[in-house]
């Protein structure tokens, strides 16, 4: 896909403060009309910072959707989270300031062996941001693959 196409599953800023941020951006399905991974997309996550910047591409599963779903309701509790595998997403909750504020490190063990860290002062209402952007995405990729049971047959 084209730049500029997509939908931001994850896009948290510190604006002008510092310019980091932090974007996960789905791109489109895996492999369309190809059943059983129609409902995977593709995605990447791109990290800046004064300091250092990166890219990486991905493929989510629903499964990765609905996990990132609870993990909006674990910081909605004010806990950290640890989401995906690799790269892996990590959130943790800095209340030191008045604000909490996020502080996101994006580990590639897998290509990179590398990690961006970033503390991003987003001010409040961030949580609800990006619980607006998860629903964007499912609303612009809804799981279309119906999981029946195996047939009696399967296992003779």
């Amino acid at each position: 896909m084209g730049e500029g196409s997509g939908v931001d599953l994850i896009r948290v800023s510190d604006g002008d403060i510092g310019g980091s941020s932090v974007r996960l951006r789905v791109l489109g399905r895996h492999r369309p009309g190809a059943t059983p991974y129609n409902d995977y997309l593709d995605a990447e996550v791109v990290v800046a910072s004064g300091f250092a910047n990166g890219r990486l591409e991905m493929c989510l599963s629903p499964e990765d959707l609905n996990d990132w779903s609870a993990a909006l309701d674990e910081l909605s509790a004010g806990r950290g989270v640890r989401w995906l595998r690799s790269p892996e997403i990590q959130i943790e909750i800095d209340r030191q300031f008045s604000v909490p504020v996020p502080v996101v490190t994006v580990t590639d063990d897998n290509e990179s062996v590398s990690s961006v860290r970033v503390r991003l002062d987003v001010g409040h209402g961030w949580i609800d941001a990006l619980r607006k952007q998860y629903e964007q995405v499912r609303r612009a990729w809804p799981n279309e693959v119906v999981a029946s049971p195996r047939s009696r047959n399967f296992w003779q």
